[in-house]
């Protein structure tokens, strides 16, 4: 399918690394709340506190982080602010292992709106700047089944991991699927003579850029 319709290594291996990504977070995000009342605290206003703290923090940290990104020539620096988020994302769910207070939660969250600040405004504008734009629904499509597979697919995984191993089992299977993540990233310098040129070149007549409250 990737062939037929010509679609570009780079669109290709964000699609891909999402993928792994949103299948990560997805196993803990239908079961979060049981994880913070039977671990934490049987405080329900615990599990709305996180949120508020994740989002505060990602509406604060992504104006100043696309700024830098505008502001810096050329896409490497949205390149390393991709690859590190991602990482972070990941590394959230390993803490998630270690916690057991309220303020715990509170902190994980806080820098899991940071990392999603860092990454996601970069991934959008990798993908944006690299849409082939005879194309630019089929690839914007594909990036939606993609998502839409992995999360399905997690939702019933994760709370089989849950209920068979426990969810410290499932936090370390979730850092494994957000490093593989950063990494399939990492591949987009394999050849880097070839990406540099990629990353610096006319960013003229591009596919406008597609927000929405999923990626």
């Amino acid at each position: 399918m990737f062939r037929s319709h010509s679609v570009n290594t780079i669109i290709r291996t964000l699609i891909i690394s999402d993928f792994f990504l949103f299948f990560a977070t997805g196993l803990l995000t239908p079961i979060y709340a049981i994880f913070i009342v039977e671990h934490i605290s049987n405080d329900l206003t615990i599990i709305g506190y996180a949120i508020t703290c994740y989002w505060l923090t990602r509406v604060l940290m992504v104006l100043p982080c696309s700024w830098i990104m505008d502001r810096v020539k050329g896409e490497t620096d949205e390149y390393f602010f991709m690859i590190i988020g991602t990482f972070l994302i990941s590394l959230v769910a390993l803490l998630y292992t270690l916690a057991s207070m309220p303020w715990h939660i509170y902190i994980l969250q806080i820098f899991n709106g940071l990392a999603h600040a860092m990454a996601v405004p970069a991934w959008r504008i990798m993908f944006t700047n690299h849409v082939d734009r005879a194309i630019v629904g089929f690839e914007w499509s594909l990036e939606d089944v993609g998502v839409g597979i992995a999360t399905a697919a997690s939702a019933t995984i994760g709370t089989l991991i849950v209920s068979t191993f426990g969810f410290n089992t499932l936090f370390i299977i979730i850092f494994c699927f957000g490093t593989i993540s950063a990494l399939i990233l990492l591949t987009l310098d394999r050849d880097r003579k070839k990406f540099l040129i990629q990353l610096f070149r006319n960013k003229t007549n591009k596919a406008p850029l597609k927000i929405d409250t999923f990626k």
